[in-house]
């Protein structure tokens, strides 16, 4: 492997081994799996706080002939620990690689978050149901915000695209 191109930040005239593709890819991923990861912690979360009656146990039976509903829709334990382990490393994962990129990354989630346990909060949810329900949509929300918010900001800083720059990091890189 060449030392030249793993490290553009010791010679800026390299270019970069990363193609700045996978960025919006990997956010969408992330985004992706993390709504999978929500609906997957949801759904195991509101079946369990239903109490058992013969009417439940008839819906038991009607979701366990449909093995593909069943396995989404009413997930089992460990599904349910894959789920939010799962969650917690794309969300690590999406803010890691996007602070420096959006300042007000902290901020969004911050006001999400607490809107959606305020709005639990007031619908008269359990602790738990807010927890392990509410929060992780409004995660996967302030990241699908973040994104839409950087595009829109680079939208409409047409200069950073005509300088030939691209990015307000390169430019304070490059002088």
């Amino acid at each position: 492997m060449d030392p030249k191109s793993c490290c553009s930040h010791k010679n800026p005239g390299a270019v970069s081994p990363v193609p700045s593709r996978r960025s919006p890819f990997s956010d969408i991923l992330d985004i992706t799996v993390s709504s999978f990861c929500s609906l997957v912690t949801w759904e195991y979360t509101t079946q369990n706080e239903i109490p058992q009656s013969p009417v439940g146990v008839t819906e038991q039976n009607h979701g366990a002939e449909n093995p593909a509903g069943a396995f989404i829709f009413r997930p089992s334990p460990g599904l349910m620990l894959f789920s939010c382990l799962v969650f917690g490393c794309c969300v690590s994962s999406f803010a890691h690689r996007r602070q420096s990129q959006d300042p007000f990354q902290f901020i969004i989630y911050l006001i999400l978050l607490s809107c959606a346990a305020m709005i639990g909060y007031a619908a008269g949810a359990p602790v738990y149901l807010i927890l392990l329900g509410y929060l992780p949509w409004a995660t996967c929300a302030a990241m699908a915000i973040s994104v839409s918010s950087r595009g829109v900001y680079r939208c409409l800083r047409p200069q950073t695209a005509a300088t030939g720059q691209g990015d307000e990091e390169k430019a304070r890189f490059l002088g």
